[in-house]
């Protein structure tokens, strides 16, 4: 496809970028790891397994349960954990702001590294687009949360039907198919806002390409989906230094399919406008 060919030039060019988005998810992985390490591993120490009788299961669960609000480390690590995410919903329209302004031609940006003048420039709008489509994707999933969590729990206990897995499976494409319809408006909404000052033609340019968007947005993501599988078979296979390799530098990988994405969609954009 033509897109993902001319989107790959864009990338090359943003290289510097690549490397900081690199950066900012392995420190999001570390962090992740050490709270993992530091919380959820000591009480996973504590269960018996395998458990002298049945039991001394329920009473760990039960423990567990009476004691999981009371328990000061608990508040400290959910104080931790809730300022985290929020620090992520504030840096990560930033980011997506860097990754937009570096798809203008060499010449026409500001000198300096593009993801930093582009956090300058264009952090306002992006930050807005960015919370109005947290919003649009959250209102259905506040009605469809306990539509699926009965049919998930009937699937985890194994006493579930074809039916309702189907019904299960509808909704989850459903969904995922929601999501994506809205990242992709708003992005166009966003190239045409920033660009030409003029949003709603990106819209109807949007809609009128969506196949072909589509087919840009399930390429790359089955590339990603390859390298994922690939790295983690061979993590599994040959562990030790290689594995290690492997899962740091997939981060890599997945910054560079991310804004090869967005450069792609923008030359979707950028032909079809």
């Amino acid at each position: 496809m033509p897109y993902i060919r001319n989107g790959w030039s864009s990338v090359k060019s943003q290289f510097p970028s690549v490397i900081i988005l690199f950066l900012y998810q392995l420190l999001w992985g570390v962090f992740l790891y050490r709270l993992v390490n530091t919380a959820v591993i000591q009480v996973l120490h504590r269960f018996p397994d395998p458990p002298p009788h049945e039991l001394s299961r329920i009473l760990f669960l039960i423990e567990g349960q009476s004691r999981f609000w009371q328990t000061p480390e608990v508040h400290h690590y959910i104080w931790i954990l809730s300022g985290m995410v929020m620090l992520r919903l504030l840096l990560t329209p930033l980011i997506h702001a860097g990754i937009l302004y570096g798809l203008l031609p060499a010449e026409e940006r500001a000198a300096g590294l593009p993801l930093f003048r582009g956090m300058q420039k264009f952090w306002k709008p992006v930050t807005l687009f960015y919370f109005l489509e947290l919003i649009l994707i959250l209102i259905p999933t506040v009605w469809l949360l306990p539509k699926v969590y009965a049919p998930l729990s009937l699937l985890l206990q194994g006493s579930s039907h074809i039916p309702t897995f189907l019904i299960t499976t509808a909704y989850i494409v459903g969904w995922l198919g929601y999501s994506w319809f809205i990242r992709q408006s708003l992005l166009f909404l966003q190239f045409g806002y920033l660009f030409r000052h003029n949003p709603w033609p990106s819209l109807l340019v949007c809609w009128k390409h969506l196949i072909t968007g589509l087919g840009i947005s399930v390429i790359l993501a089955i590339s990603c989906s390859i390298v994922f599988i690939l790295f983690g078979t061979i993590s599994w296979i040959m562990t030790g230094l290689l594995a290690l390799i492997l899962q740091q530098a997939y981060p890599f990988f997945r910054s560079v399919l991310k804004i090869w994405k967005i450069s792609s969609q923008y030359c979707l954009w950028q032909q079809k406008s």
